[in-house]
């Protein structure tokens, strides 16, 4: 496969430095792309399912943080345990506030969210033990059938998002409890500079997962052609611009996710780079010819609505949230 124009109409782009550190934030689709990592939505999962063809490497990806967050959140929880009942001054304060319904005073809400993020942490303990034991018992086999539906997903997601929450709330009552024992101007320099930075991280690994998703490199298919003496000569910063105009393609084209790794992706967005039209008929990768995703009314265009589906507005299917295209465990 021949190096992909793309690369080279950015290949000797110049921007000025301020411009290379931030291009990343065009690959961002939403405003939860800030606030919700990247990796917590459904559209990480699905993407995940439809990639990897190998059950017992699915089922890796789906419990392998588990260890990790047990870990960590063991010892948030701990953390949040032995604040809440300090003897110190502004914990003591909180108590009293909560004790007596103060509603108007800082340290209120600062004992109200420390209570909060204790019990989003334990909640997440409790999810992470039982979602490692439930998971981990699925067969090789059976792992793209039980990890494909929604609500599989959803609970494989929950112990991370019960953390992430549990984490936020930890942002929240520490920054109250500058309010508490700070100069009120130094707490809230100290509150941005805490909330700037939290959105910098998010909004940073949203963006890279974005690039992954889009780009394809979920898959086994070179994301940028074969010609590998080409691309050990690209820079950094090349290659960066290169996979940002491959994501604003891939978003251009909105190839629905449950085909994107059954077709041959690369050659298709070269295709639609050069001008020509979407035909991932004439991409299908041989192992899943012959199901019913090469009828040509599945590839062309997108199914009419269901009666069960109701409303069309809601029933179109772009990059993996609420999939409604038919699928077979021969096309898995």
């Amino acid at each position: 496969m021949r190096s992909m124009p793309l690369v080279n109409a950015v290949e000797d782009r110049i921007i000025d430095p301020i411009g290379n550190r931030l291009s990343w934030f065009s690959t961002i689709s939403s405003i939860f792309d800030v606030i919700i990592p990247i990796e917590l939505t459904t559209s990480w999962y699905t993407h995940i399912v439809y990639a990897k063809h190998d059950g017992a490497t699915l089922r890796t990806l789906f419990t392998q943080r588990f260890a990790a967050i047990s870990t960590m959140v063991s010892l948030l929880v701990s953390t949040q345990i032995a604040v809440m009942f300090s003897p110190s001054e502004p914990t003591q304060k909180a108590r009293d506030a909560m004790a007596n319904l103060e509603w108007g005073l800082v340290s209120f809400w600062a004992g109200t969210f420390l209570a909060i993020s204790i019990i989003f942490s334990i909640c997440s303990l409790l999810a992470t033990l039982s979602a490692w034991a439930i998971f981990n018992a699925v067969g090789n086999d059976n792992s793209h059938i039980i990890l494909r539906s929604t609500m599989c997903q959803n609970a494989a997601a929950l112990p991370v998002r019960l953390a992430l929450l549990s984490i936020y709330n930890f942002f929240i009552w520490l920054n109250l409890f500058w309010h508490v024992i700070a100069q009120r101007w130094m707490a809230l320099v100290l509150s941005l500079f805490c909330l700037l930075f939290v959105i910098y991280v998010t909004s940073m690994y949203s963006a890279v997962g974005r690039v992954i998703m889009y780009s394809g490199a979920l898959g086994d298919e070179d994301i940028m052609g074969k010609n590998d003496a080409y691309k050990e000569s690209m820079t950094g910063q090349n290659l960066a611009n290169a996979l940002t105009e491959k994501v604003k393609l891939a978003k251009e084209a909105n190839i629905p996710v449950n085909m994107q790794y059954k077709i041959r992706y690369q050659e298709q967005l070269q295709q639609l780079e050069e001008g020509g039209s979407l035909r991932m008929e004439e991409f299908i990768l041989p192992e899943f010819r012959g199901t019913e995703f090469t009828s040509s009314s599945m590839i062309t265009a997108l199914p009419p609505p269901t009666e069960a589906s109701g409303n069309s507005a809601n029933n179109n299917v772009n990059r993996g949230d609420n999939l409604q295209y038919p699928f077979t465990a021969s096309s898995v």
